[in-house]
């Protein structure tokens, strides 16, 4: 039977999420970012499906032949996962997964279902020669994000910026406490932004957007390239992930100096 966890069990489910290369799913295990952690026994744990909320989707850990999912996660989906998403305005059903045997799983469970997937990179640190572009758009700066920036209000668009950790974090406080980031401003607005998205040790998962209008003109390598700064001073291994098809994104964590360390599998459905 399917049950979910409370958060001061999710000490359960670590010896099999410890072995999980992907951050997001040890971050909210331990703790340090928001989700949920289904599992397939309430004791005896030996699969689970980790909600994510900073990615708005799940990650399948443990056993693939886990009983408990061949026979009831299609029906939990239904009952009690799907109704909630509806409430979030998500409109589909996503799951990660990082190895070929939870793929056959996956689309042996949701046969039904119209099932679409595709692959997403995971790139790390293995170069110190990262290049700064000093021509990004004219008197655009650069800045640490603070405290004492998060609580100004002199910026247009804050809640571009607040939104954006608060989708990954509990509080600004736990960011402050355990993550940072920069921004770049022009003219008051925020046009761009690389933060600490997941934090799992000395690992850090980057998130970085820049609004649209301003792409492609070196604000997103500025912003990066300070945040990496940052992570070499501290010690700190930055961990890049995106879709392949985002050829700027993968072009700039090359350009950081990170390279391909592994890929892994999503699946998704609409839900109806």
């Amino acid at each position: 039977m399917i049950t979910k966890l409370d958060k001061q069990e999710f000490y359960k489910v670590q010896p099999i999420t410890d072995q999980c290369r992907n951050i997001e799913v040890r971050a909210v295990v331990n703790g340090m970012n928001p989700g949920s952690v289904y599992v397939d026994h309430g004791t005896d744990v030996t699969a689970a499906m980790i909600w994510i909320q900073g990615q708005s989707g799940f990650h399948m850990v443990g056993d693939p032949q886990s009983e408990s999912f061949l026979t009831y996660l299609e029906t939990y989906m239904i009952n009690e996962i799907e109704p909630r998403l509806k409430k979030l305005n998500i409109d589909a059903v996503e799951i990660s997964v990082e190895n070929d045997r939870w793929a056959e799983t996956l689309q042996m469970i949701f046969r039904k279902r119209s099932l679409l997937n595709d692959n997403q990179y995971v790139f790390e640190m293995t170069e110190n020669d990262e290049k700064q572009s000093s021509n990004y758009v004219q008197n655009t700066m650069i800045h640490r994000i603070d405290r004492d920036l998060l609580e100004s209000r002199g910026f247009e668009n804050k809640p571009f910026l607040e939104q954006k950790i608060a989708r990954f974090w509990e509080s600004k406080e736990d960011f402050l406490q355990h993550g940072f980031g920069y921004m770049a401003e022009l003219n008051h607005n925020v046009i761009s932004v690389c933060f600490s998205a997941f934090v799992d040790g000395d690992t850090h998962s980057v998130d970085i957007e820049t609004l649209a209008e301003y792409r492609n003109q070196h604000v997103g390598t500025a912003v990066a390239y300070a945040f990496i700064e940052e992570c070499k001073r501290k010690g700190v291994k930055p961990y890049w992930d995106c879709m392949p098809e985002n050829m700027g994104s993968v072009r700039l964590a090359k350009k950081m100096g990170m390279s391909l360390s592994f890929d892994y599998q999503i699946f998704w459905y609409d839900i109806t």
